[in-house]
C-alpha cells in the first residue's frame, strides 16, 4: 500500500536514494564481467552502510536490490575461488578478497538497517515487519564472510562477535529471535537464532583441521543442522558451550567455575548430534539420497569424515590436548603425498623374504626383490622449522615460499636430520596470519611405518582368483599401502593407509610378502584424506610359522 506521508519525507543525498534509482544504476552492470560487477557492488554496499539520511525501510529496500543483483555474480566468483582452493596463489587470494569484502559489506549494510530501527529513525515502523529478514540476512552474510576466512585458515575476525551479539540481543528484546522467515527465494525457513548458531558452530568446529573442500562441506552441514542445536539461558547438560552477548569475544566451553550473567546464552549440539550420526551411518552404507548429500562433489567417505569431525568437536566432551609440548627450534624435512611417502619409508618389496606377525612386527631377510613397475620420485623434501614437539605431535612454522601445497588432511613423511628414520604424519591444523605466514601441526601416525604391496582378491565368495580371463590367467589389482605398527588401533583393529580409490569395506587383500604372504580384510573406513584412505583392517588367517 502506498504511504502518502512518505512522499513528503526527505531523501538521502546518495545516487541510490530510492529503490527505483538503485535499480536503474544496477541495470548498468548487466554487461560487466562478474568480478568487475561484484567490485562495484562492494562499493555500493559500503556506501549504503556508511551513508546517513536514509529512512530505515528505504535503506533496506536498496540493500536488498544490491544483494539480489550480486547473487549470480557471487556464484561465478566463488567457482573461480574453488578452482584454485588447493593452491594459495594470487588468483585465489584475489577471489577471496573480493568475496570476503562483499559479504562483509553487505552484512554491515543490513546491520545498519537494524541499528537505525533500534535508534527509532525515520521509517522504523514500516521496517518492523521485515526486521527478521534484515537480521537474518546480516547474520547470514557475516557467516559467509567467516566461511571465507576459514577457507584461507585465517580464523573468524574478532569484531564479528560484538556485532552479531549486539544484533541478536536486539532480536531477543523484540521477541523475534525465533521468528521464521525465508532468507532467499527457494530456501527453507530460518530464524535469527539459527543463523547465529551457524556462525557459533563454525567457530567451535576446529575447521583449521580440515582441508578446504571439507571446510566447505562442514559449512553446508552446519547450515542444515545448526537449527537443531540445543539453546538455553541457563546451564544445561546438553549445552556445553556459552556466548556472552555483552562481550566482544567468541563462544567457548562452559566452565563449572565460570561466572553466570543474564547476558550468557548456553548451547550445544543437542538433537543435531543424533541427526548427524544417522547421516553418517547412511553415508557409510552409501544410502544417502541425492538431496541429502550436500552437493554432488562430495563422496560418501568425505561426508563420513566431516560428520565425525563435527560430532567430535561439537559433542559434549570436545577433545583436549593430551601430551605436553617441548620447544625445539630445529629443522624438519617434509615430503608430501602418499606415493612419495611409500618411496621413503621402510619398504617390503615383492620377493623379500620376511615373517609378518599379527602385531605387524617384521622379521626380514633381504634378498633380491622386484617392483611391479619403476616409479619416478613423486616429490622432493622441503625444509620447515620445527618449533615444538610432543609424543605424537609436531608444531611447525612454514617458511615463506614453502608448503604451497600444505593443507589439513595431507599425509607427509617427516624426519629430523639426513640419516634419521622417516615417520608418517598428517597435517592436522593450519593457521595463517594476515601477512600470509603459515603455522601448522602434524599428528604423527607412526614412527615405524612399513610400505607394502597389496593384491586385491575381492570379497569373500567373490575372490579375483575365480575371475579367469580369456587367456586362462587371473585378473588382480595391485596397490601400495603403508602399515602403521605403532599407531593407535581403531575399534581394536590395526590401521593402514592406502591410496585414495574406489574400494569397499569387506574387500580382502593379500599382503605381498613372498612365501609368507598374509590375507587381510578391510573392515572400517576411518578417514578420507587428500590422496589416501585411513582404514582399519583385520587378519583373515593366523601368521604362518
Amino acid at each position: 500500500m502506498f504511504d502518502f506521508l512518505k512522499a513528503f519525507e526527505s531523501k538521502a543525498d546518495h545516487p541510490m536514494a530510492t529503490e527505483v534509482e538503485a535499480q536503474a544504476i544496477l541495470a548498468l552492470l548487466e554487461d560487466e564481467q562478474p568480478e568487475a560487477a561484484l567490485e562495484q557492488l562492494v562499493d555500493w554496499a559500503r556506501s549504503l552502510r556508511e551513508a546517513d539520511g536514509f529512512a530505515c525501510d528505504t535503506r533496506f529496500g536498496v540493500v536488498k536490490a544490491i544483494d539480489e543483483c550480486a547473487r549470480p555474480r557471487l556464484e561465478n566468483v566463488l567457482a573461480e575461488f574453488f578452482a584454485h582452493v588447493h593452491v594459495r596463489d594470487r588468483t585465489q587470494k584475489k577471489s577471496f578478497e573480493l568475496l570476503h569484502s562483499y559479504w562483509s559489506e553487505i552484512s554491515g549494510a543490513y546491520a545498519r538497517c537494524v541499528a537505525d530501527h533500534e535508534h527509532g529513525l525515520q521509517g522504523a515502523a514500516r521496517l518492523r515487519e521485515e526486521l527478521p529478514l534484515a537480521l537474518g540476512r546480516s547474520m547470514r552474510a557475516a557467516g559467509q564472510a567467516a566461511r571465507m576466512r576459514c577457507l584461507r585458515y585465517l580464523g573468524i575476525e574478532t569484531g564479528t562477535w560484538a556485532e552479531l551479539s549486539r544484533q541478536f540481543a536486539y532480536a531477543e528484546l523484540l521477541g523475534i529471535d525465533d521468528k521464521a522467515f525465508v532468507p532467499y527465494p527457494g530456501e527453507v525457513h530460518s530464524t535469527a537464532r539459527a543463523e547465529f548458531l551457524k556462525v557459533l558452530g563454525l567457530s567451535l568446529a576446529a575447521l583449521h583441521e580440515l582441508p578446504p573442500q571439507q571446510i566447505e562441506l562442514a559449512f553446508r552441514i552446519l547450515g542444515r543442522f545448526a537449527a537443531s542445536f540445543a539453546w538455553a539461558r541457563q546451564i544445561k547438560p546438553e549445552c556445553n558451550f556459552v556466548i556472552d552477548l555483552s562481550a566482544k569475544s567468541p563462544p567457548c566451553q562452559v566452565s563449572p567455575k565460570g561466572p553466570a550473567a543474564p547476558s550468557m546464552r548456553y548451547f550445544g549440539g543437542g538433537p543435531a548430534l543424533s541427526k548427524l550420526e544417522e547421516i553418517e551411518h547412511l553415508s557409510e552404507a552409501n544410502l544417502l539420497s541425492e538431496e541429502m548429500r550436500f552437493g554432488k562433489e562430495f563422496s560418501p567417505a568425505q561426508i563420513v569424515t566431516v560428520i565425525r569431525h563435527l560430532r567430535t568437536f561439537l559433542g559434549t566432551v570436545p577433545p583436549q590436548r593430551r601430551y605436553s609440548r617441548a620447544a625445539t627450534g630445529v629443522e624438519l624435512s617434509v615430503v608430501h603425498g602418499f606415493r612419495a611417502i611409500c618411496q621413503r619409508v621402510a619398504a617390503i618389496e615383492i620377493g623379500d623374504s620376511i615373517a609378518l606377525g599379527d602385531d605387524l612386527s617384521v622379521e626380514q631377510k633381504k634378498r633380491a626383490s622386484m617392483q611391479l613397475q619403476a616409479e619416478e620420485i613423486e616429490s622432493h623434501p622441503e625444509t620447515w622449522r620445527e618449533k615444538d614437539r610432543s609424543e605424537w605431535g609436531i608444531g611447525v612454522d612454514i617458511p615463506p615460499g614453502k608448503g604451497q601445497w600444505a593443507e589439513p588432511g595431507v599425509a607427509c613423511g617427516v624426519r629430523n636430520g639426513e640419516d634419521g628414520p622417516w615417520s608418517v604424519g598428517i597435517i592436522r591444523r593450519l593457521e595463517a596470519d594476515d601477512n600470509g605466514h603459515l603455522h601448522g601441526g602434524f599428528w604423527i601416525l607412526s614412527k615405524k611405518p612399513i610400505s607394502v604391496w597389496l593384491r586385491v582378491i575381492g570379497t569373500e565368495g567373490q575372490e579375483a582368483s575365480n575371475w579367469e580371463t580369456s587367456t586362462g590367467s587371473f585378473s588382480y589389482r595391485y596397490m601400495r599401502a603403508i602399515l602403521l605398527p605403532d599407531a593407535l588401533k581403531w575399534h581394536e583393529h590395526p590401521v593402514l593407509l592406502m591410496g585414495r580409490q574406489e574400494l569397499g569395506m569387506g574387500e580382502m587383500c593379500e599382503v605381498m610378502v613372498g612365501e609368507h604372504s598374509r590375507t587381510i580384510e578391510l573392515v572400517e573406513l576411518i578417514e578420507e584424506g587428500a590422496d589416501y584412505l585411513r582404514v582399519g583392517f583385520k587378519w583373515r588367517a593366523p601368521a604362518k610359522p
